[in-house]
């Protein structure tokens, strides 16, 4: 979430002030339209190249700023959501380490002494499940050399430990790399009171999900199995993949005929409808020789007596960056429920389908690696 600037209430920006203010994308195209509209301004295209400019011009007041203001402050934050599995011990209950303290301040002031942690850490049981625990976190992070209205920004995360039966995940939410970084630090303190605690087996390693643990044409099998071939779940049902990451191996020397066009690009980002039905991903023959890493995939869910779809980014995101070391992460980009939900149950709502979501994804990951062992002897 973004704050406000500590004078917000003392000025109006005009000119060049508000063209970059209105030019964050938490502030639609259409919310400056409406502002337009109300002044009697009237623009052919609502882009935002063109009604910004007519912006600039005028003097808001202070109920249209305050518009504005809401609009950047508010929208809602898109957690991306990480987990991996790991072992308990027999006859473990996690919410006996609740109570011990993890001291972060040394750690902010060294590796990120432009934030601020904004209450203690504390860890709770979830819903009453003594073997579920979680920690929701906020930090504010100032960033001085930014634009007046970015200087300073609220962002939130999560972490938690799941033991069912001895098999454990742990789950990390996180809407900044501030917080993920956070998160990774909360949960290797935490992983050591467990371990010091005889919770968890001491050679015990959180297992992750890697780019590098796929060949590219599992890699394709995985994508298939958590969209289109989805079987376990009685929530989702994946009706189209929307947008694909997808490059040419460089390692190899000559592309398959097909998809030689391909040869001289680094990356490939498709847009589009029904692009599972592309003869590149539907083709066996060319998954060696393509590096598919994110999708885009539309899922029609029923959960709790409410029905809608929503839009998941599935993938490794940083892979770009990262390289093999990416992880696996899930986001939820849009939501449309049938019936109109009040901000607190569509939040709720919006979490717990990101849950399920990814427990399917640990499903279809553990099938996976079952069939891949079998192929392998």
């Amino acid at each position: 979430m973004r704050q406000d600037h500590k004078y917000i209430k003392h000025f109006i920006p005009f000119g060049e002030a508000i063209r970059g203010f209105a030019n964050q994308q938490f502030v639609s195209a259409a919310e400056i339209s409406r502002i337009l509209r109300s002044r009697g301004v009237f623009a052919f295209n609502q882009d935002k190249e063109y009604t910004i400019p007519i912006l600039q011009t005028l003097l808001l007041s202070p109920r249209e700023f305050d518009e504005l203001r809401e609009c950047y402050r508010y929208r809602e934050d898109r957690y991306k959501t990480i987990s991996r599995e790991i072992r308990w011990e027999k006859d473990v209950t996690l919410s006996k380490v609740n109570n011990y303290q993890i001291d972060l301040e040394g750690y902010i002031r060294h590796h990120m002494p432009n934030c601020e942690l904004m209450q203690p850490i504390r860890f709770s049981e979830f819903e009453g499940n003594a073997n579920h625990i979680i920690s929701e976190f906020t930090i504010q992070r100032h960033d001085v050399n930014k634009s007046w209205y970015e200087q300073t920004n609220i962002f939130s995360g999560t972490v938690e430990f799941i033991n069912d039966g001895g098999k454990g995940r742990i789950v990390i939410k996180h809407t900044a790399p501030e917080t993920k970084v956070l998160a990774e630090e909360i949960v290797k303190i935490k992983i050591g009171q467990f371990k010091d605690n005889r919770l968890m087996p001491k050679d015990n390693t959180p297992q992750k999900i890697l780019f590098q643990e796929f060949k590219n044409e599992n890699r394709f099998v995985f994508f298939y199995r958590l969209t289109t071939k989805m079987q376990n779940s009685d929530i989702f049902t994946c009706k189209d993949i929307k947008d694909i990451s997808i490059k040419p191996d460089d390692s190899c020397d000559i592309l398959p005929e097909g998809i030689n066009w391909m040869k001289r690009m680094k990356i490939i980002i498709i847009s589009g409808e029904s692009l599972g039905q592309t003869f590149f991903m539907k083709d066996k023959e060319y998954h060696g020789s393509l590096i598919l890493w994110s999708i885009d995939a539309l899922f029609d869910y029923e959960y709790k007596g409410e029905r809608g779809n929503f839009t998941a980014t599935l993938g490794f995101s940083d892979y770009p960056r990262k390289g093999n070391s990416s992880e696996f992460e899930i986001v939820i980009s849009a939501l449309n429920n049938e019936r109109n939900l009040d901000g607190k149950t569509r939040k709720k709502l919006l979490a717990d389908l990101q849950a399920e979501l990814d427990k399917q994804k640990s499903i279809v990951y553990n099938n996976f690696i079952e069939y891949q062992n079998r192929n392998s002897q």
